[in-house]
């Protein structure tokens, strides 16, 4: 059997939620504007990774 094509675009980091508003869910989130996006990092708790889309 074939396994199904990817879908289009770029991949995603896993465990990254991509979000339109983006919200500090701990002390120890931090935002950060890369390549032209905004992402929230977190050292703690890498759950709370998020990006602006």
């Amino acid at each position: 059997l074939l396994a199904a094509p990817p879908p289009p675009g770029p991949p995603l980091p896993a465990g990254l939620k991509t979000k339109t508003v983006l919200k500090r869910r701990c002390k120890d989130c931090y935002i950060v504007r890369r390549r032209g996006r905004v992402y929230v990092c977190c050292k703690s708790n890498p759950r709370h990774k998020q990006r602006k889309g």
